[in-house]
């Protein structure tokens, strides 16, 4: 027998979370219906032989507009991480990061001059130079663009920063100065598992197999909605939607050692400076959360471009971290190749959040790629059905 509701929302990650939420605070009769065991979708943590992976590494900014709307992060203990990086240069370590926790790395000129720096500041307040790419503007800034913004923000959009639109990538750079980034003391994936707990209708292991106008039939039975919000992955919702093209996404693989003697001991992100190796970025986990891991034994996370063997991976974090990682033990691999939507200089991110009078689309390809981006476009689309 056909289940009915006012309104059906395709897709447990946080675009679908919200636009849920805003419905169902408004008194809309809706059903969340998610394909896997769980919510969250890309902001997701599994328990490996006593250690927390999340599958990709992500840090959540506490400060996003909609996470202090939602008013859920006292539900999940969350640890602030270190607002520093370090960078990764011949044989040392340099620190960058907020003049206003460590003031004297602005004298570091390894990592840049302090004209540069001042400059950077000077950008960020001030000016918007008449640039396609967030790359191409920050090319200016030299030594701190080529030995720290660059393999920084490589992380950030998983592809080099002149694919990256630059308005998008000012939003970014400017989250990161107001911020305050951290995880859940359990993993990133208790931000969804506290959101899902609000909602009324949850509809885990239900995949849609299909939509026939407002019908949805999924591997579970079929759904009746008068209106329906997708917000699925930018292929599943291309392949529901009858779509010409999905939205082009950036590809990552995030591995996870455990070693007995911890590289770092202060948490702080760690990037290469001189591009020696397929390693973009890599930071102990455990050092931020203790939790992550529940032995003696420390968990690096190290994140790598596609394509990526792990005796590459081994080779480059020898270089980066300047220890011996034979010994180092693989805890796991996650392969994502849809992470992140690839917003390209000048083009809008594909089609708009509003599809017809009846469909609407959610999700971070829909918006700014990012966690806010996400909760965000999932608010925009419950206001547009509601209106």
């Amino acid at each position: 027998m056909a289940e009915n509701f006012e309104v059906a929302v395709i897709g447990g990650g946080l675009a679908g979370l919200s636009a849920t939420l805003h419905l169902q605070d408004k008194g809309v009769d809706v059903v969340l219906l998610e394909a896997s065991d769980r919510t969250g979708g890309r902001v997701s943590s599994d328990q490996i032989d006593g250690f927390i992976c999340d599958r990709g590494f992500q840090l959540i900014n506490s400060k996003y507009p909609s996470l202090v709307e939602l008013d859920v992060l006292k539900e999940i203990d969350f640890i602030v991480a270190p607002r520093v990086i370090e960078i990764s240069l011949g044989t040392t370590r340099h620190i960058a990061g907020d003049p206003r926790k460590t003031p004297l790395s602005v004298l570091d000129k390894a990592t840049g001059t302090i004209p540069e720096k001042l400059a950077l500041l000077q950008f960020l307040l001030f000016r918007k130079p008449r640039a396609k790419s967030i790359g191409g503007a920050l090319k200016q800034f030299g030594t701190l663009y080529d030995h720290v913004l660059r393999p920084f923000l490589t992380g950030v959009f998983l592809c080099d920063p002149e694919l990256v639109d630059f308005d998008y990538g000012v939003v970014i750079l400017k989250s990161f100065v107001n911020g305050a980034p951290g995880v859940p003391r359990l993993g990133v994936g208790q931000l969804p598992e506290a959101l899902a707990k609000r909602v009324s209708n949850l509809h885990l292991n239900t995949r849609v197999e299909r939509m026939n106008g407002l019908q949805i039939d999924t591997s579970t039975g079929v759904i009746n909605a008068k209106k329906i919000i997708v917000a699925a992955d930018p292929t599943t919702t291309a392949q529901l939607l009858d779509f010409s093209e999905a939205v082009p996404m950036a590809g990552c693989i995030t591995w996870y050692h455990s070693t007995v003697e911890n590289p770092s001991g202060t948490g702080r992100l760690l990037v290469d400076g001189q591009n020696r190796g397929p390693v973009i970025n890599s930071v102990v986990m455990s050092d931020i959360s203790m939790s992550y891991s529940n032995s003696a034994l420390s968990l690096v996370s190290s994140t790598s471009g596609l394509g990526v063997t792990e005796s590459d991976v081994r080779r480059h974090l020898t270089l980066m971290w300047g220890c011996d990682t034979r010994e180092w033990q693989l805890v796991s691999k996650y392969e994502i190749p849809s992470a992140l939507p690839i917003h390209i200089p000048g083009k809008a991110l594909s089609q708009p959040i509003k599809i017809s009078e009846n469909i609407f689309v959610a999700g971070d390809h829909r918006s700014v790629p990012s966690q806010q981006g996400a909760l965000f476009s999932g608010k925009i689309a419950a206001q547009l059905l509601l209106n």
